[in-house]
């Protein structure tokens, strides 16, 4: 009965080193206990209203309209083992048309406090981390993946 004991607390204590090693993986600052992670998109286009359109492998958020100066925002849990999470969205207004990878896990880890603030230009996708400003290029457009926008009645469809 000893002997089972010691094994057990063995195994136990190999597991709490092992779950330690990954929290501490190359210094990322990955927490001991994951936290939702929250990304937020400001639209700063002028004068236009902007469609937005964000998924994830198994999660479509829907589409959402944002107003000048307005934001919008969503919470999930990063895939804790492998750094595979990954938001694209799909944004248009009337005179734009484009993609980009919003939360991409190897790019973004855990933002600053947890926060990756975008704001939106006509131009690209500025992220706001650490008191500083790094804007980036729009992917390449998917065919067959687009968000249309109604002029008639300035609505979004699909």
């Amino acid at each position: 009965m000893m002997v089972l004991m010691s094994k057990i607390r063995a195994m136990f204590c190999l597991s709490l080193i092992i779950l330690l090693g990954v929290q501490l993986k190359c210094g990322s600052g990955v927490p001991l206990i994951p936290h939702k992670q929250t990304v937020q998109i400001t639209n700063r286009l002028v004068d236009r209203y902007l469609g937005v359109q964000c998924k994830e492998k198994q999660h479509d958020l829907g589409v959402h309209q944002i107003n000048v100066g307005e934001s919008y925002s969503f919470k999930f849990y990063p895939n804790y083992f492998f750094d595979i999470t990954l938001y694209y969205c799909h944004f248009v207004w009337l005179e734009g048309d484009h993609y980009f990878d919003i939360y991409d896990e190897h790019r973004d880890d855990y933002c600053d406090k947890n926060l990756c603030s975008w704001e939106i230009f006509a131009t690209g996708p500025c992220k706001f981390e650490f008191g500083s400003r790094k804007c980036f290029k729009w992917n390449k457009l998917a065919a067959g993946q687009r968000l249309l926008l109604e002029e008639s009645n300035s609505t979004l469809s699909m």
